[in-house]
């Protein structure tokens, strides 16, 4: 007989926190010397948040990028600015504060001098240990680049997943599982190859649509610092930054979470791309050049297939083929679906000129488009300031300078139609414990670029303005509080919104860290947006307010074990009406021993929503550069178990196993019952 709601959540108090909070209080187990894993812990579920932003590509880029660097931990004194900020572990400003530091004094003689450097604590130190280290002599860069292309390390992954239930429709065109295939090539920072090869569930493989085998393939050659005028070369697939991301961003950078002050965007403008997305990359050449000290320019080409909604032509004398959307799902299994493969060719051509200088760089950045179909999307009062046509071209200019403890950044941009979209930003340390971002951003709504993601509310460039407010204090040793506010208005209609709208988002989150490997934070997070609702037959826009909080705690015990728990609360209101709830609370288990090859992950949840509205998520840790982040809604159970085996020193086995047991559903479309679902990877390094 189901539980009792109210007696549900009494329950996961005691039965889901007590562990953790146990060890708290009572448990005097001694520690080693463990520090936070970022691959596994807050930092990527702060990224990818409710499955608003990024996705398993952009989730499989971070994360390799870590463990390639928790292998070859890279050089702080020979390491480009950029790189470290691309690791998402540090905020810009630390950046550089580190960078104007070791001018003044120098190459660093020990990890632990970065406690010298303003902006940096201890925490910030063992956050990023595992990852970055501290040279003075000769390393691996000494052996010719030539030699690189056989030495180094390699490294192939294979994925297999498939859903226990029979939930291939009939319509499929394939009857295989998931499927994915990797081999990568790295020596040290300089060079890097490698071919993907991925396939999704109910595909044709070798057959049908795909008698290549695969569905997708990709490639891509990298080089970095080969020549001093040659800062980078990407052949093949890659992916590419300029600016703020308001003309071009395809890689994934963090937009608002619960790391407050991570706001700037940053790193190399360009990067390898391995991923097993069909998406979000460009494919052809790019290279950034050197010309002098203080003068360096990033040219890229890419041309591809792209999918495409095509439109139909009203009558057989229409011979221009149009499309109305690009689509990004990358599947291809039913008879539309593959209608729509590789539908549209894409051209696309950028250059961004620097200029370096000490305290910071101003770039002047464009980018052109061009389809060989038109885009036409479908009418509708939101799209009118949208793009149509077969050609897009967009110039910004942006920039960065850093004087003592601040840091400014922005980048200002205009469309080929005369579209405006402006970011501009700070990043302020009062106080080495104390951190302040203030971001603002003005989107026009008649601006448009194709590749853009700039920090911004929503997913599109445009028709949008905002002020976002974040701090990171440390007031004492213990404690951290990260907050923000942030405030938009959209003054044209938007999707779901029949008139201009508003909107507000608060977050405010306090860790408490007693002592190494015991950690609890609380989190409480409130949205309000305007949106079209039909009530008593008048439409009008009302206020939709959606509110968590959260208890999450982590103790980690000898032996390589840990603890964590969490409950969570969510309530979501329209206007005036009665607000509805839902909650959620699991218990974790985690084990890694580096005595012991074998490690693994357990996790029991328990959900129960009154409507879809009140949905929850909870990010999952998934097999290795995989992302997991379910909605829970109605009432059940979930339970998840990865297990990893190091056979040896280049062989690695991996395998998980989720199951949902449904109890009640809050949409017509979904039924009770229970939902199972099995994946394998290989992972070997030689």
């Amino acid at each position: 007989m189901p539980l009792n709601p109210i007696y549900r959540r009494i329950q996961a108090i005691f039965y889901f926190t007590l562990p953790s909070l146990f060890g708290f209080c009572g448990c005097s187990t001694r520690l080693g010397a463990q520090v936070e894993d970022p691959i596994n812990g807050e930092l990527l579920e702060n990224f990818f948040r409710d499955g608003e932003q990024g996705g398993e590509s952009d989730a499989q880029l971070l994360t390799e990028h870590l463990e390639r660097l928790r292998a070859n931990p890279a050089n702080l004194n020979a390491l480009d600015p950029a790189d470290l900020l691309q690791s998402g572990l540090v905020s810009a400003l630390q950046v550089e504060q580190l960078r104007a530091y070791q001018a003044e004094f120098g190459a660093l003689l020990n990890i632990y001098e970065l406690q010298a450097v303003p902006g940096w604590e201890l925490a910030d130190i063992e956050r990023v240990r595992p990852f970055f280290g501290v040279r003075t002599g000769l390393d691996q860069r000494a052996i010719p680049l030539r030699q690189g292309i056989w030495q180094g390390e390699n490294e192939l992954l294979t994925r297999w997943g498939r859903s226990l239930q029979s939930d291939i429709a009939s319509d499929y065109e394939g009857r295989f599982p998931a499927v994915a295939l990797r081999y990568r090539h790295t020596f040290d920072s300089r060079l890097r190859y490698g071919i993907t090869a991925e396939q999704d569930a109910g595909e044709a493989f070798f057959s049908g649509s795909n008698p290549q085998g695969f569905d997708f393939y990709s490639a891509h050659v990298f080089l970095q610092g080969a020549h001093p005028a040659l800062a980078q070369l990407a052949v093949g697939d890659y992916a590419a930054r300029f600016g703020q991301g308001l003309l071009l961003q395809t890689g994934f950078m963090p937009g608002k979470s619960a790391e407050s002050v991570g706001v700037a965007r940053g790193g190399p403008a360009l990067r390898p791309y391995s991923a097993f997305g069909e998406a979000f990359f460009l494919r052809g050449a790019g290279a950034t050049i050197r010309v002098s000290r203080d003068w360096e320019a990033t040219l890229l080409y890419s041309r591809r297939r792209r999918d495409g909604n095509m439109l139909v032509p009203l009558d057989s004398t229409e011979t221009d083929l149009a499309f109305s959307a690009l689509q990004t799902s990358g599947l291809h299994r039913t008879a539309a679906e593959i209608a729509d493969e590789r539908a549209v060719r894409e051209q696309l051509g950028g250059i961004s000129i620097v200029r370096r200088r000490p305290r910071g760089h101003v770039a002047l950045n464009g980018v052109g488009y061009h389809f060989d179909k038109s885009w036409t999307p479908a009418p509708a009062p939101y799209r009118r300031f949208g793009f149509s046509g077969n050609t897009l071209t967009g110039m910004s200019v942006d920039y960065q300078f850093h004087v003592r403890n601040l840091l400014a950044f922005g980048e200002a941009a205009r469309s080929a139609q005369g579209g405006f979209a402006a970011v501009n930003g700070v990043l302020f340390s009062a106080d080495r414990r104390a951190t302040l971002a203030v971001v603002h951003r003005y989107f026009g709504r008649d601006y448009q670029a194709i590749y853009a993601a700039p920090f911004s509310e929503t997913a599109s460039s445009s028709n949008e303005r905002g002020l976002y407010v974040g701090v990171e204090a440390k007031p004492a040793k213990p404690w951290r509080i990260n907050a923000y506010a942030d405030i938009w208005r959209h003054p044209w209609l938007r999707f779901g919104a029949d008139a201009p709208s508003v909107g507000w988002e608060y977050l405010a989150r306090v860790i408490w860290t007693p002592r190494r490997g015991v950690s609890m934070y609380l989190l409480w997070f409130s949205e309000t947006k305007e949106r079209s609702d039909v009530l008593e037959s008048v439409a009008d826009l009302f206020p939709h307010r959606r509110e968590r909080v959260r208890v999450h705690a982590a103790y980690k015990l000898g032996g390589g074990l840990e603890l964590r728990s969490r409950v969570e609360w969510t309530r979501y209101a329209v206007g005036n009406l009665p607000a509805a709830g839902g909650f959620i609370a699991f218990q974790e288990a985690v084990f890694k021993s580096l005595s012991f090859p074998v490690s693994g992950t357990f996790r029991f949840t328990l959900f129960d929503t009154a409507d879809f509205n009140t949905r929850v998520y909870a990010y999952e840790q998934d097999l290795f550069a995989a992302l997991s982040v379910p909605a829970f809604s109605g009432r059940g159970t979930r339970m998840f178990l990865n297990l990893s085996w190091r056979v040896n020193a280049w062989l690695r086995l991996e395998g998980r196993y989720e199951r949902t047991i449904q109890e009640k559903t809050v949409t017509d479309s979904a039924e009770p019952g229970m939902r199972q679902a099995l994946k394998c990877q290989l992972r070997m390094r030689f």
